[in-house]
């Protein structure tokens, strides 16, 4: 499905079902999707899944300017508002992490609950976002594959599931530049540092173990700070822990959700 947006024509998909409640899934930056695969299922058994893709990701399209957090999640809000959903639970992953935490701040009268997994208030530092802009425009995404694709995973992730590793680099190197340089600019302007403590809805903080981007004690900053919110760190699993270690981040989420 498409839903016209501030960044472009947002790509939708929707699970249905007769589920009581709904999750909003979206991705990291580079990915799309797909990423959640192994997730859809397990989760459809008990929710109405929706997964988002970013601008430029995946099947979305994306304007020519640069994005900023509130951009994203107003994105988002757009999608929610197409399928009919008031409140809904949301789940996201680095970049679609700090979307959430912007929603749960922003619009808490949205928000359920909030998972928000290997992110932070602050991701990385405004020159590191920067030079991640130029570097795309001067050798495109082909150029940054191996780079930034290596610090998603943990070293024994491409014995255990080579396939999802290529399937990963495929994705990333199909991301429209445009989309990508326009979340950079997102990532590199945005500080929710001085809001988090605001957050209210329910809050599953989780991190990976050996997450380099968005390290543990970054997730323990979030836990501290958001009232009465769980921390699950996941053993094994870098950045992109719900593909990383799938059986551990799903059980995580599911846990959380029975809880609540």
């Amino acid at each position: 499905m498409k839903t016209e947006g501030r960044t472009g024509e947002l790509h939708w998909t929707d699970t249905g079902g007769d589920a009581g409640r709904t999750v909003l899934l979206v991705h990291s930056l580079g990915t799309d999707s797909s990423l959640w695969a192994r997730q859809v299922e397990p989760f459809s058994q008990v929710r109405r899944v929706i997964t988002v893709d970013l601008p430029g990701h995946g099947s979305s399209t994306a304007r020519d300017t640069e994005y900023t957090i509130e951009d994203l999640g107003a994105d988002v809000l757009a999608v929610a508002d197409a399928a009919g959903v008031e409140r809904f639970d949301y789940c996201g992953i680095s970049i679609g992490g700090q979307i959430g935490l912007w929603l749960a701040v922003e619009a808490p009268e949205r928000v359920e609950t909030l998972v928000a997994a290997c992110t932070a208030a602050r991701i990385g530092t405004s020159e590191r976002w920067q030079q991640r802009i130029e570097a795309v425009e001067e050798v495109g995404m082909e150029g940054l594959l191996t780079t930034v694709v290596a610090g998603w995973f943990s070293p024994s992730f491409g014995d255990r599931d080579p396939d999802s590793l290529r399937s990963i680099q495929q994705v990333f190197t199909s991301v429209d530049p445009v989309g990508y340089t326009g979340c950079c600019a997102a990532l590199r302007d945005a500080d929710l540092t001085s809001r988090i403590a605001e957050i209210s809805a329910p809050t599953l903080v989780v991190a990976g173990e050996l997450d380099v981007s968005t390290p543990v004690s970054e997730a323990e900053l979030l836990h501290e700070w958001i009232r009465g919110s769980r921390l699950q760190v996941i053993p094994g699993a870098a950045h992109l822990a719900n593909l990383d270690r799938p059986e551990e981040f799903t059980a995580a989420v599911l846990g959380a959700w029975a809880e609540w």
